[in-house]
């Protein structure tokens, strides 16, 4: 394996070094609690609550910001660069430094990140075929919806930012606010979406969870409700994408659709699931994703993973905004059978609403539970409301 050569400013790599981006404090404590030596590279404002070994730096100046993380991981031997927060850019950021630093372990995120080298290799390899064309150009784009059966995916710029064409008409909206290539056009796979998360440590990927999207009433359910041969055909599927990026280390979550032939991949990245689908794993299998990130870096043992007990994510509408919020939330709260209710900001695809996860023994048991917490919520306010443990959280 090629090593990048020492300067004035870089001294040989640490193992038990790692630098954090904007972490927050469960990660730093997770770290600490591995034995890693951490540093962290943060916005101003949350210079002052990190203490230690933090460079402050504008997150909004992306050259300023790759050039203090490559300088910080440099000058301190550290081996590792990891971003475990959801916002795109920071991904890109560590990434962009990563590839700096080390580009062979940097490599095989960009081939999971980039769609059109995903598909060609998945396409080349006969691991989940799909048909699928790369365009350079928007108009390219439009030259190949005309040519693909009705609706098609198209994926553009380097966030994989998907949009479904449903007519021609969609396609003209589309080309009127075009983003920036390059696009991929692909066929639209139907069929139960799956969100599987893969932890990988010295080339063997674990599968710690496999989570269906839109069931029984849910947005999110797991683990997944599946065939035992669908889930043995997503796992091999997902392992062979690793394989042929080349992943070694770390997380990674990939999107699989169900279709009538067999388990296709969607999409892929070498990072942790949103925090919807952490919250539901560790409400499910009592593992927290991001602990569980900086053991495998760490070189820790891994834990065998036990079965999760089912457990289900709900949205509830947030149609009651003033003083009695709390009241209600703190209801829900201390349910027995619920873990975590929240509300959550209005984002791209959805307004403000309050999320709710409950488990249960079984998945009618969950869609029984599902079914008393919106009993509950439409209810009103009740004389019981502020009892309870109260496991609300705001934000």
């Amino acid at each position: 394996m090629s090593r990048r050569p020492l300067t004035s400013e870089s001294v040989p790599e640490n193992p038990r070094r790692v630098l954090l981006l904007c972490p927050d404090a469960r990660v730093r404590e997770a770290a600490a609690g591995t034995g890693f030596d951490a540093w962290s590279v943060e916005g101003p404002g949350d210079v002052l609550q990190a203490g230690g070994r933090t460079v402050s730096v504008d997150l909004d100046d992306a050259d300023a910001l790759h050039s203090a993380l490559v300088r910080t991981a440099r000058a301190h031997g550290i081996r590792h660069i990891l971003y475990l927060g959801e916002a795109e850019v920071l991904h890109r950021a560590a990434e962009r430094a990563l590839h700096a630093v080390a580009p062979e372990r940097a490599e095989p995120l960009r081939r999971l990140g980039d769609p059109v080298l995903m598909r060609r290799m998945l396409n080349q390899s006969r691991v989940s075929v799909v048909r699928a064309e790369p365009a350079a150009t928007a108009q390219a784009v439009r030259a190949l919806v005309e040519d693909f059966p009705l609706p098609v995916a198209v994926k553009s710029g380097p966030a994989s930012r998907t949009t479904v064409i449903r007519s021609l008409d969609d396609l003209d909206r589309w080309l009127a606010e075009a983003p920036a290539g390059p696009h991929l056009v692909e066929e639209l796979l139907t069929g139960q979406r799956v969100s599987v998360d893969t932890l990988t440590c010295e080339g063997m990927h674990e599968v710690t969870g496999m989570t269906a999207r839109r069931h029984a009433g849910a947005v999110l359910l797991h683990p997944a409700a599946l065939s035992e041969a669908d889930r043995a055909e997503i796992r091999a599927a997902v392992r062979a994408l690793l394989d042929l990026a080349g992943l070694q280390c770390g997380p990674a979550h990939t999107e699989v659709v169900v279709t009538e032939n067999g388990p296709r991949i969607a999409a892929a990245k070498a990072r942790l699931g949103a925090q919807p689908i952490r919250r539901l794993l560790r409400a499910s299998t009592g593992r927290t994703p991001e602990e569980d990130v900086l053991s495998a870096l760490a070189g820790s043992p891994r834990r065998r993973p036990a079965p999760g007990r089912p457990a289900a994510l709900a949205r509830l509408p947030l149609c009651r905004p003033g003083g009695d919020l709390a009241a209600f939330l703190t209801g829900i709260g201390g349910m027995r059978h619920v873990d975590d209710v929240r509300v959550v900001a209005a984002g791209a695809d959805s307004p403000e609403h309050v999320q709710v996860i409950v488990h249960g023994a079984t998945h009618q048991e969950l869609e029984d539970r599902l079914a008393a917490v919106r009993r509950h919520w439409a209810d009103g306010p009740r004389a019981d409301a502020g009892t309870g443990p109260g496991r609300h959280q705001p934000g």
